[in-house]
């Protein structure tokens, strides 16, 4: 069976060898022990792995753990992961294979906050919120965020500043799916988190409120980032011809946009032909 899914691993004997595509994944092990997984972000790497023509492995990781093991790991990639500058000095990266939305600022939408009807004052005449104006008010919010995940070019320098000066809370723990710092925000924990909108659920929707922000990209497109050496070069090759192979086939454009609302997708579809070069 060419297909290995293991759990967390503890990088000894029984791991893949160097020769071998390693796919490090933040998402729980659960969620790929079927062929074709309900939870898009999987089934869509599942269908590119479908394309592959050699051995893989699957473990699931955490993502700050999944960036220490590429930069020593060959073979190893991570899905799902944004470009920044830094990151391209350090990792190689795929083809293109997802389009995400513009990070938001989420906050509770009742009474138990004001920031919402403070965010809403807030707002330019283009309905934008600027998240540098947000975190330096003379009482800043508590901000949950995910470590080591990028916001975007803009936005991570504004909190890598007030990590340091205000009172951010930095997720850490390991994350399993989008949106899983707004049970902290529902429970009151913290009082903002930067989410994308689609992972806030039908039955959050009632209880949070989303705000558009200055800082944040319109759109960006997620890759898999991988280890740097000539081994894990070779592999990579092959990987983005799969990703190339799922990308023409007829359900790719519909696995790309489902997440988005029916009214919305003939603009994302757009902005994907534009921002990857198809």
């Amino acid at each position: 069976m060419r297909n290995c899914l293991a759990g967390i691993c503890c990088f000894v004997s029984v791991c893949a060898a160097s020769s071998e595509l390693m796919v490090l994944s933040v998402m729980p092990v659960e969620l790929w022990q079927s062929q074709n997984s309900a939870y898009l972000p999987v089934a869509m790497v599942q269908q590119i792995l479908n394309h592959y023509p050699s051995p893989y492995t699957i473990e699931s990781v955490s993502l700050n753990r999944a960036f220490a093991e590429l930069q020593s790991r060959s073979g190893a990639c991570v899905m799902g992961v944004r470009k920044t500058t830094e990151r391209q000095q350090n990792f190689l990266f795929s083809q293109p294979y997802v389009i995400a939305p513009e990070i938001r600022l989420v906050v509770k939408a009742d009474s138990d906050s004001d920031w919402a009807a403070r965010l809403k004052v807030m707002q330019d005449q283009d309905g934008l919120v600027s998240l540098q104006r947000v975190l330096d008010a003379r009482t800043p919010p508590v901000l949950v965020t995910e470590d080591g995940r990028s916001y975007g070019a803009a936005i991570d320098p504004i909190l890598s500043k007030h990590r340091r000066n205000s009172p951010i809370y930095v997720k850490t723990a390991k994350v399993s799916n989008f949106g899983d710092t707004l049970p902290m925000l529902n429970k009151g924990f913290v009082d903002m988190a930067l989410e994308y909108p689609v992972a806030i659920t039908d039955l959050e929707f009632p209880m949070l409120a989303s705000f558009r922000l200055k800082e944040a990209d319109p759109f960006a497109l997620a890759y898999f980032a991988c280890n740097r050496d000539a081994v894990t070069a070779e592999l990579l090759q092959q990987l983005d011809s799969a990703i190339l192979q799922f990308r023409n086939q007829p359900e790719f454009k519909q696995m790309l946009l489902a997440i988005y609302p029916p009214a919305e997708r003939a603009k994302i579809w757009q902005a994907w032909l534009r921002l990857s070069g198809s």
